[in-house]
This record gives structure tokens, C-alpha cells and sequence, in this order.
């Protein structure tokens, strides 16, 4: 039980990037809405269009916290899944065995996230801050047809 704070445990990003992608979209959906395409009100294509030219621009504020994400997400289930397969080792090793393994420890997972923010600086140290936009071509795809069709 970690209390009622964990409710909101990761809102932080999350909250930080909607709030400038969304104030992002509308601002660029407006501009390219008047000043390019003319859209109509209601459904129009050019307003779709208008809308999926930001999109390459909300890709460089979303792919970070989408890739963050995910890789708390993969962090957490690899450290469920080692801690379930030592306890199943530990139950079927044999006396020998837990002697040697006690002179030769396995390596323990290292890396360990413990939020957002360590889970960035920690990847990002380790193979360049480009890391953070693993994905992003398709995550500005994902972006454009969203706001292609909501506008």
C-alpha cells in the first residue's frame, strides 16, 4: 500500500506534455486553417490538412514521454519476471548448487528506473540523448491521423 499519493504516481510527464501539445495544436491548426489551406467550418479536408501539419512538431514533444513510458513499462515487467524466476530457481536448486551460487552470485539487474526522469537521464547517459526519439517517424504518423480527423 502506497498510500493515497500513488494515485497520481506518473502523472507529472504526462500532464507537462499534453499541455504543450495541446496548446501547440490548436495554435498551428489556426494558423495553417487561415493562412494556407481555407478551411470551411464543419469537415473538410483542408481542415484536416490543417491540422496534420503540426504533427511532426507534436511528434518531437510526444515521442520522449511515449518512448519513457514504455521503457518503465518493460522495466517493470523484466523486474517482476526476475524476481518470479528467482524465487521458482530457488525452490528447485539443490544444496550444491545454492552453495556455488552463493561463491558466484548472479548478476543482479542494474539499471533499475526509479521515475521518468531517472528512466531519461539514465538512458540517455547511456547511448545519447537521440535515444529519447526511438520511434519517432511513427509516432508522428500516429499524431497526424489523429489530428487529421479531430479537427
Amino acid at each position: 500500500t502506497e498510500g493515497l499519493s500513488s494515485i497520481y504516481k506518473g502523472v507529472g510527464p504526462p500532464l507537462v506534455s499534453l499541455s504543450i501539445v495541446n496548446t501547440l495544436s490548436f495554435t498551428s491548426y489556426s494558423y495553417f486553417r487561415q493562412n494556407h489551406f481555407r478551411g470551411t467550418d464543419g469537415w473538410d479536408y483542408r481542415n484536416a490538412l490543417s491540422g496534420m501539419m503540426g504533427a511532426p512538431l507534436f511528434g518531437i514533444v510526444t515521442t520522449p514521454e511515449n518512448f519513457l513510458k514504455t521503457q518503465m513499462q518493460l522495466d517493470n515487467v523484466q523486474s517482476k519476471r526476475e524476481e518470479l524466476m528467482e524465487s521458482k530457481s530457488q525452490q528447485s536448486i539443490s544444496q550444491t548448487n545454492q552453495t556455488l551460487q552463493k561463491e558466484y552470485p548472479t548478476k543482479q539487474p542494474s539499471g533499475r528506473f526509479t521515475n521518468s526522469f531517472h528512466c531519461a537521464k539514465t538512458l540517455a547517459s547511456t547511448h545519447g540523448a537521440t535515444v529519447l526519439y526511438t520511434g519517432h517517424a511513427i509516432n508522428t504518423i500516429r499524431e497526424a491521423a489523429f489530428v487529421g480527423t479531430y479537427s
